[in-house]
């Protein structure tokens, strides 16, 4: 499992690179929504345990990523083909990252 869970992010970093050089991301314009959501993804639920966990023993905990669900979409949207919008996909995969 981890070893296809490693495959899987390699491949998704190698579509993002390939949309951040030539794709649809290729311009401030255009990449700068998905990082900003890439970023309040990451900060909001940090924060989030933070407060809800400030001043308890639990406040050292690790979270623990869930990109599982994200990783089962891309999945079946490749199995799909061309009947799924690119943007879609880019979407998922900057989702995911």
């Amino acid at each position: 499992n981890d070893g296809l869970m490693t495959l899987f992010f390699v491949v998704v970093g190698g579509e993002i690179k390939r949309e951040i050089v030539e794709g649809a991301l290729s311009t401030r314009e255009k990449a700068i929504l998905p990082v900003i959501g890439a970023l309040g993804g990451m900060m909001f639920p940090a924060l989030f345990y933070t407060l809800s966990n400030f001043g308890q023993e639990t406040s050292s905990g690790w979270g623990i990523p869930m990109a599982t669900d994200i990783a089962f979409s891309l999945t079946i949207i490749s199995f799909l083909g061309k009947r799924v919008p690119f943007s879609l996909k880019i979407f998922l995969a900057a989702l995911a990252i």
